[in-house]
């Protein structure tokens, strides 16, 4: 079982699949992609383009860059932030080109999908947009993946998708270790983690899910006072601590609900609840339903939520 914060994120995500293709630009060109609840991705394998999301600034996109949106919202890419955008649906099958001239600009794009039942935990703690670039100081491994993602996608070898999808899935786990490590990421989970307090309260916490834990107890771990503690982690994390050991309590007992299988009473025990009552009272508040009718639905291969 993951003990690393940053491991949990991981492991939550582990059942998804990769869908990529290439895109490619010459020319004058803007297109418009619709709001998509999965998490998407861009690595600019060559030349230059620009990212303007529905909400925030507008990022000029260069070969060997990666971006990372944890949840996509509606965005326009473009060879020029001033050209109005056409409209293009997220998941269009194949490879695309958009332009009047040859393509200077190519890029493999796409989106994660993976089970729905933790997506929007997964989605607050994360920034909404992680941006490395080539050559940042600490990057060099990172770029090494993206040089042979951009290798690979240039061949029509045997296998050709199929290793783009695990490169692609390194990648990403590469951004969030480099984010945590190397980035000066303030809020959310990784903004905890690169807390030095905050960092060892998380990774006790998620070392112990199941603990007794208290605000007074994870404030001493930290070194600090209860009201100062629970006044930073608040503000850089997100969320006050009690309600992160619960929702991440909560997204343990998902996993047990659809893996393991076991009595409602032994889930309750693993994720740190005396009672089977307690335990079904805390997860239909988080997630809106019981720990039952969670796991019936699980069993028709619903999506969450």
């Amino acid at each position: 079982m993951a003990t690393d914060p940053l491991d949990f994120v991981v492991a939550l995500l582990q059942s998804r699949a990769v869908r990529s293709k290439i895109v490619a630009g010459g020319g004058q060109w803007s297109v418009r992609k619709p709001q998509y609840t999965d998490p998407s991705f861009c690595v600019m394998l060559e030349g230059v383009c620009w990212f303007l999301p529905a909400e925030g600034d507008a990022i000029e996109l260069r070969g060997g860059d990666f971006l990372l949106l944890p949840e996509t919202p509606s965005f326009v890419l473009a060879s020029d932030p001033a050209l109005p955008p056409m409209d293009v649906p997220i998941d269009a099958e194949g490879d695309a080109a958009y332009g009047d001239s040859a393509p200077t600009m190519r890029m493999l794009g796409g989106y994660f999908q993976f089970d729905r039942a933790n997506a929007e935990l997964v989605a607050r703690l994360l920034p909404p947009a992680i941006l490395i670039r080539r050559g940042e100081p600490g990057a060099s491994r990172l770029g090494r993946i993206v040089e042979l993602i951009a290798e690979e996608a240039g061949e029509h070898n045997r296998c050709r998708d199929h290793i783009l999808e695990r490169l692609v899935e390194v990648l990403l786990i590469e951004a969030w270790r480099f984010e945590t490590e190397h980035a000066s990421v303030e809020q959310g989970l990784l903004g905890g983690l690169a807390d030095p307090a905050l960092s060892g309260v998380l990774r006790a916490l998620h070392a112990d899910l199941a603990g007794p834990w208290t605000v007074e107890k994870l404030a001493r771990t930290a070194a600090m006072s209860r009201a100062v503690f629970a006044e930073r982690f608040a503000r850089i994390v997100g969320i006050p601590p009690m309600q992160y050991l619960t929702e991440w309590r909560v997204a343990r007992a998902k996993e047990l609900l659809l893996g393991e299988r076991p009595a409602l009473s032994a889930v309750a025990g693993k994720v740190g609840y005396s009672s089977a009552s307690a335990f079904s009272a805390a997860f239909t508040r988080v997630v809106g339903c019981s720990p039952a009718e969670f796991a019936k639905r699980g069993d028709r291969g619903a999506r969450w939520p």
